[in-house]
């Protein structure tokens, strides 16, 4: 106990001791292994984390009011009084049974453990995981409030009465028989299991997830709520009167000829990737999305019109539609050596969001293009960007020979240059998230430069950072920045601090992230490390401090 205490005491936790009994009233995390043991009586009011600690044994009379994660650790038994109010994560742990008594308020997470049985009265108010595990069947009249996943396990039979209020998820299992009246809140995922036939009567309100399975037909009338997956299945023939008020996705469909031969489907959505076919079938009627990827397709209708996303990725194009209309994101990137012939776009292309061109032919960028919502010209032979290109969502010109950024350049998410043949950033640039840089002959940043997340400097020549710089992350080359102070491989989990002086304070970031000022870095410490190693890690802060402010003032 004395030990515990003076962990408490380092982290700053409130806690009460009456009666032998140690009451935590904060949450409690320990991401070092360095513990071994918690003590007996022990009362948690908020969560309780333990994974990846050397702890084997939880102690009697344990009540956790918030979560308990156990994920990773060599537990192996529970005990009997173990209370949980909130969730109980037990994944990859070396439990085999769990306390028949057990009392747990949310999900159970027993995913990649050793657990062979489950309580026979076992009712769980949330998800029940048990992914990859040794159990064989399950309880009789096992209540799950949430989604229940016995994907991968040796269980062969669902009971007749059991009751899920989300999700259900076989796949990779071998049952081969679904329960009368089965009725599934959530989605339904089969996938890979060795299900053949699917019942009238079941009833699904989300997704139904077939793909890779022996079923070869489904029922007349059959109305999905959600997305149906029929990948790589032997369906020959669709149901009459099939509604799918989500994605149909067929990909991979050795009978794909046929599915598509008199094809009435009603879908919002449709995946057709990764098939033989060579031209788009005339019948079709997509209200949202099409997917192409990887398919023989040469030649489109005359004039097609994708309310949403076009996906055309590594598909054999030789050429577009006169007149092609996507209300989304439309993609013909080329990831294959055997590049599409594809070197112009349409002059009545109209795409409402991100274009995708990487990998492909293409060499010119057209003006009247609206591209305001982004486009990817990486590993593309494009030279120059449109002149009234001055606002874009997202801009990637990574491995280009473009060589000149227009002035003004607004990006309002992420510009990626990283490869390129830009030498020099606009003075006004503003990006919104994320400036890649990386492997440029840029020498410098512009100024008040605002970023939501960071920036990639590695392999830039890129020497001072600006003083008025502001992000949450940066990419760096430690020895060739001038006005950064560093120091690499503190403590045995080998962490490597640096400070800056933005915004009129010294920063300190560890790895690549920022933490705050010296006094906010002390208190992270604090609540993630112990000492001795904490006292390192802060020692380091410090020191890196002290250095900048030589560095500053020598110059």
């Amino acid at each position: 106990m004395k030990k515990f205490i003076e962990i408490l005491n380092q982290k700053n936790i409130k806690y009460k001791v009456e009666n032998d009994v140690i009451r935590v009233l904060d949450n409690l995390c320990f991401y070092q292994p360095c513990l071994k043991s918690l003590p007996d009586n022990l009362i948690i009011k908020g969560n309780l984390d333990i994974s990846e600690t050397k702890i084997r044994n939880l102690p009697d009379n344990l009540i956790v009011y918030g979560n308990l994660n156990l994920s990773g650790t060599e537990i192996s038994i529970l005990p009997d009084n173990l209370v949980v109010h909130g969730e109980l994560n037990a994944s990859y742990t070396k439990i085999i049974t769990l306390p028949e008594k057990l009392i747990i308020g949310g999900a159970l997470d027993l995913s990649f453990s050793y657990v062979q049985s489950l309580p026979e009265s076992l009712t769980i108010n949330g998800n029940l995981s048990l992914q990859n595990t040794y159990i064989l069947e399950l309880p009789e009249t096992l209540a799950v409030a949430g989604d229940l996943d016995i994907s991968s396990t040796r269980i062969t039979r669902l009971p007749e009465k059991f009751t899920i209020k989300g999700s259900l998820n076989l796949g990779r299992t071998d049952i081969t028989k679904l329960p009368e009246n089965l009725k599934v809140d959530g989605s339904l995922i089969l996938a890979s299991s060795k299900i053949k036939k699917f019942p009238k009567d079941v009833q699904v309100k989300a997704d139904l997830d077939l793909c890779y399975t022996e079923i070869r037909k489904l029922p007349d009338n059959l109305t999905v709520n959600g997305n149906l997956d029929l990948s790589g299945t032997q369906i020959k023939k669709l149901p009459a009167n099939l509604r799918v008020n989500g994605c149909l996705a067929l990909r991979g469909c050795s009978t794909i000829n046929q599915l598509l031969k008199n094809f009435k489907a009603t879908c919002i959505s449709l995946d057709l990737s990764c098939n033989k076919i060579k031209k788009v079938p005339e019948n079709l009627k997509i209200q949202s999305s099409l997917d192409l990827n990887s398919c023989k397709i040469k030649k489109f209708p005359a004039e097609l019109t994708i309310n949403e996303n076009l996906n055309l990725e590594d598909a054999k194009i030789k050429k577009f539609p006169a007149k092609l209309t996507v209300g989304g994101q439309l993609s013909i990137e080329q990831l294959s050596i055997e590049r599409t012939s594809i070197k112009q776009l349409p002059k009545n292309l109209s795409v409402g969001g991100e274009l995708n061109l990487s990998g492909t032919k293409i060499k010119k960028i057209s003006s009247h293009f609206n591209i305001a919502n982004g486009i990817n010209l990486a590993c593309t032979p494009v030279k120059k960007l449109p002149s009234n290109f001055t606002e874009i969502k997202n801009l990637c010109i990574n491995v280009t020979k473009i060589s000149r950024l227009p002035d003004n350049l607004h990006v309002w998410e992420n510009l990626v240059l990283c490869g390129s043949k830009i030498k020099k950033l606009p003075k006004n640039l503003q990006v919104g998230k994320k400036l890649l840089l990386n492997y440029t002959k840029i020498k410098k940043l512009p100024e008040n430069l605002k970023l939501e997340e960071g920036i990639d400097l590695r392999k830039t020549q890129i020497r001072y950072l600006p003083e008025n710089l502001e992000l949450k992350w940066l990419s760096l080359d430690l020895k060739k920045i001038k006005n950064i102070a560093y120091r690499k491989n503190c403590t045995a989990k080998r962490k490597t601090i640096f400070a800056a002086y933005l915004n009129g304070e010294y920063k300190i970031f560890q790895n690549k992230s920022l933490i705050g000022n010296l006094k906010e870095y002390e208190r992270f410490v604090n609540q993630r490390f112990l000492d001795p190693q904490a006292g390192k890690l802060k020692q380091a802060a410090r020191d890196c401090v002290e250095e900048l402010q030589k560095k500053i003032r020598i110059n």
